[in-house]
């Protein structure tokens, strides 16, 4: 009996010793990776390197003369040379025939980093519309969008294609025309 137990302690010890050696090569290799030189980050998505435009190919355009909810959809594409990445809300400001503004609420998405390589047109910015008859009261005619990507200033100015008008609730607190997170579409 005190052969067997003896026997036991040497097993346990020998696999103590290679736990013990296999911990010691990952940290090894640990060290290593962490002082290699980091990979080239993502840099953020330009407008200078993105086709902003209005998407027609996937549900077509919003309905105007509904007096419901709709969807507005302005797609991305990466015309730059590097792969980007796109974080966050959009500002978007609508601007009617007067001069008028009206800043869109966010919604409460919770973003996600949606990346794209050369070429790729896969993401999205979609701003849900509440149509209203031109003249009703609260109606805002849009005749631009002013959108400016997450983190950046400078803005892209689009024309409002669809006509119509939309109840403005540019002072409620739960609006029914507001911008969400970049998205993948």
């Amino acid at each position: 009996m005190a052969t067997a137990v003896a026997a036991l302690a040497v097993v346990a010890e020998a696999g103590a010793g290679a736990a013990h050696a296999s911990a010691s090569a990952t940290d090894a290799r640990t060290e290593v990776r962490a002082s290699a030189p980091a990979a080239a980050a993502v840099g953020r998505c330009r407008a200078a390197d993105l086709r902003v435009g209005w998407d027609t190919r996937h549900g077509g355009h919003p309905d105007m003369n509904v007096r419901y909810q709709q969807i507005a959809v302005v797609r991305l594409e990466n015309t730059g040379r590097h792969t980007c990445a796109l974080r966050g809300f959009p500002d978007v400001r609508l601007v009617s025939r007067s001069g008028e503004a009206w800043d869109l609420r966010h919604s409460n998405d919770r973003p996600s980093t949606i990346t794209l390589r050369p070429g790729d047109d896969t993401a999205v910015i979609t701003m849900n519309v509440l149509p209203v008859a031109k003249k009703a009261a609260g109606a805002f005619v849009p005749r631009k969008v002013l959108l400016a990507l997450p983190g950046e200033r400078t803005h892209v100015t689009l024309t409002w294609p669809y006509g119509g008008a939309l109840l403005d609730q540019s002072g409620a607190t739960h609006p029914g025309t507001f911008v969400n997170a970049v998205g993948v579409g």
